[in-house]
């Protein structure tokens, strides 16, 4: 047995509801920011229901007799995130080097929005340059085959 001491969580009463409207202006706030305060909520009213999708950052079951907002404030946070309507395009990885992008935070990078092509690192500019869906799945199969 470890010489480690046990030792025993604080369980008390909290002084706020962990949910509620802060956790409801929260959401809105982050759907605002991510520029879908329309699709957001009718997408987020169907987050780990049987005919929806699952929560993108958790393992939240679907219940058999879903409440209509089934998700956390981390949830809904995640799902903003990915349905974002800001984009990461072609421009703008043709104005940043790999070598300055190593440099920006993770937080940084994600607030950039989601990409809209398939890119491929271009060793002789240093950039991330678009290609081809076509060739990038012809570029995928080959590595997977090669495995």
């Amino acid at each position: 047995m470890s010489a480690r001491a046990k030792t025993h969580p604080k369980i008390g009463k909290g002084s706020h509801a962990a949910g509620g409207w802060g956790a409801a202006r929260s959401t809105g706030e982050i759907l605002l920011r991510e520029h879908v305060p329309r699709s957001g909520p009718s997408l987020l009213a169907h987050q780990n229901k049987a005919d929806g999708y699952m929560c993108v950052s958790c393992a939240w079951a679907k219940p058999a007799k879903p409440h209509p907002m089934e998700f956390c404030e981390n949830g809904a946070k995640a799902t903003a995130w990915e349905i974002t309507s800001r984009r990461a395009d072609r421009g703008f990885f043709a104005a940043h080097t790999l070598h300055e992008l190593e440099e920006w935070s993770d937080h940084d990078l994600e607030e950039q929005g989601r990409l809209t092509h398939p890119m491929r690192w271009n060793s002789a500019n240093d950039k991330y340059e678009p290609v081809s869906w076509s060739d990038a799945f012809e570029e995928i199969g080959r590595e997977l085959r090669a495995l």
